[in-house]
């Protein structure tokens, strides 16, 4: 059915993004930087897609409607237990293999247990402090260019804490933790893409070893300690669970449930190439993301099934025939869905590596976690365990003054004043240094 057929129902998505849309913020961003053009068919734009995809979602039957009960449904499910985890990481930067210091933590929620202690607790899951990435193989340490190191520096993080995230997940898997369920703070399945760059050095050994036992001591090459098949080994083991794991994504910043879903309809033949081709150009062109799309189609208390969504696509950032194509291709699939917990938040996005059993009960429970807050709109379990595993700036000052010691050390005992001077401005050095410069007036 067409706008023209339904008028309603356009007018009720333009008044939808104009009252309680974040899409109504990216109007106000594109007044700043897009041409007038631009400026005068945006509401007009977005309502045209989002009155594409609701079609799409409705004839799919794609929408859901969840019950929520307040407390008579947590005194029904008083005896579930549940774990939320998420990672944190010192953020200072050191001429080290970096990270210093980084940690997993969970936070475990069991409503019923006869002691207190037991009804709430964190546990420090991971903890590593020193250098996780092999320095032999750091080959971006030959690069002058300031920009490329701290971008590799950058990656490198990320690349830790998500692995340091997986091995938490592992971990619990092994110790056949009895939970019902388990949820991450973030996707459950990251984008493996920026660490394919060439140069990205290898985990150590050690690391590995300990992160990971279920790996394969016998074959610890640098390519088996890579990233991309450090993280490929533990998804699949993440995959073998035997309690249901969520990964949960506060705000979504692409739109790869609606382009998953416009791909699957134009292979079907339901969509032509030319408008499946034009709706993806728009959303590229007008940066529209699935949170803003969902928000103004679903209501409170509404989820979207999950859908199946390659998170991992070769040839996307990824050089055709080189060592890693193989291996995004060997990535599982993920079940993406999503729930809009009441009209002031945007959907979250859950993802999970198999297709729910349970789906309206479990989506469920995560919809009641979310709305234990007043105006709250994200399981607050995950904002617990997000204000515990993050590394503090009092304890990243520490971490830094230890490490600074000890290298001040090693270079006093090298009996070099070369070398003595060189630590010195190293540790000196802050992330932008004008110390060679002059001040106004030529005087210093």
């Amino acid at each position: 059915m067409s706008s023209k057929d339904n008028p309603t129902q356009k007018s009720n998505l333009a008044d939808r993004i104009k009252n309680n849309s974040s899409l109504f913020v990216n109007f106000i961003k594109n007044a700043i930087t897009a041409s007038p053009k631009v400026q005068k068919n945006f509401l007009d734009v977005s309502a045209k897609v989002a009155e594409t995809v609701l079609k799409i979602i409705k004839e799919a039957d794609l929408i859901v409607d969840l019950d929520y009960q307040g407390k008579d449904f947590w005194f029904q499910n008083r005896d579930k237990t549940s774990c939320f985890v998420d990672g944190g990481i010192d953020k200072l930067s050191l001429l080290s293999a970096a990270p210093l210091s980084i940690r997993a933590g969970s936070y475990i929620v069991k409503p019923n247990a006869n002691r207190p202690n037991q009804r709430e607790y964190f546990e420090e899951s991971m903890i590593f402090l020193g250098d996780l990435y092999d320095p032999k193989n750091e080959l971006y340490d030959l690069a002058d260019d300031d920009y490329e190191e701290d971008q590799m520096l950058n990656k490198k993080k990320d690349a830790a804490r998500i692995i340091f995230e997986a091995a938490t997940l592992v971990k619990h898997i092994l110790l056949n933790r009895k939970f019902d369920y388990c949820f991450l703070h973030g996707p459950i399945e990251a984008t493996a893409m920026p660490f394919t760059v060439p140069g990205f050095p290898t985990f150590t050994k050690f690391a590995v070893e300990n992160l990971m036992p279920f790996y394969n001591k016998k074959n610890l090459d640098p390519e088996s300690r890579h990233f991309v098949n450090v993280y490929l080994n533990s998804i699949d083991f993440i995959k073998k669970g035997k309690f249901p794991i969520y990964g949960v994504v506060e705000t979504s910043n692409s739109a790869p449930y609606v382009k998953s879903l416009l791909f699957s309809y134009k292979n079907k033949g339901i969509i032509s190439n030319k408008d499946f081709n034009d709706t993806l150009a728009t959303i590229k062109r007008y940066k529209i993301t699935d949170s803003n799309l969902l928000e103004i189609i679903l209501s409170s208390n509404q989820a979207l099934k999950p859908i199946e969504v390659k998170k991992q696509i070769p040839g996307f950032g990824v050089t055709s025939g080189s060592l890693w194509e193989d291996k995004m291709n060997q990535f599982p699939i993920v079940h993406m869905g999503y729930i809009k917990v009441n009209d002031q938040q945007s959907p979250i996005r859950i993802e999970s590596l198999h297709s729910p059993k349970k789906l309206i009960k479990d989506y469920e429970y995560i919809l009641a976690t979310s709305k234990l807050l007043p105006n709250y709109g994200f399981p607050v379990g995950l904002n617990v365990v997000d204000k515990f595993a993050k590394i503090p700036n009092w304890m990243s000052r520490a971490s830094r003054n230890y490490y600074a010691t000890h290298l001040l050390k090693q270079a006093i005992n090298n009996k070099d004043q070369n070398t003595i001077s060189l630590a010195v401005k190293i540790l000196s050095k802050k992330a932008r240094s004008w110390g060679n410069r002059p001040r106004m007036g030529g005087n210093r």
